[in-house]
């Protein structure tokens, strides 16, 4: 059994849930440490919401997928561009209780010898991959792909 472990610290200093929290993770790639904005409706210029880093995991995740099983099957990409949007959904006025509820991804990819209903195949193998792998809840959300092939 293979096991993998990612480690992120998130250091809250100034009077949680007010003040910005920091992120750094266990790379030391995020140098200085991340901002975060927690709060929606006074948005830090330069942080990164919580919402924004998970689809972002998400997807670097389905990218990393997708060019894996291009690849498998043959023909490795030259470019792939992914793009996530994530939904969240809730009571009005209750942030902290808001939920993923729907997933859409678009990825654009140069390719050769592959056309455009394959790649659609290898994208939606990809996410559905992708959800599994991340341990989402695929009965709970609307997940939507969307692929297209960008002349070589």
């Amino acid at each position: 059994m293979t096991e993998l472990k990612r480690e992120a610290t998130i250091r809250w200093l100034d009077h949680p849930p007010g003040g910005t929290p920091r992120l750094t993770v266990g790379s030391e790639a995020i140098t200085p440490s991340l901002p975060l904005s927690v709060d929606r409706h006074a948005a830090h210029p330069l942080a990164a919401s919580p919402g924004e880093l998970f689809a972002g995991a998400v997807g670097a995740t389905f990218a990393w997928l997708t060019a894996e099983r291009l690849l498998g099957e043959g023909t490795q990409a030259r470019e792939l561009t992914a793009s996530v949007t994530l939904t969240m959904s809730g009571e009005a006025g209750d942030d902290a209780q808001l939920a993923l509820s729907a997933v859409a991804c678009q990825v654009t990819a140069r390719v050769p010898s592959i056309d455009q209903d394959q790649l659609q195949v290898v994208a939606i193998a990809a996410m559905a991959r992708c959800v599994e792998a991340l341990g989402l809840h695929a009965e709970r959300i609307d997940v939507t792909v969307e692929a297209s092939l960008e002349s070589a």
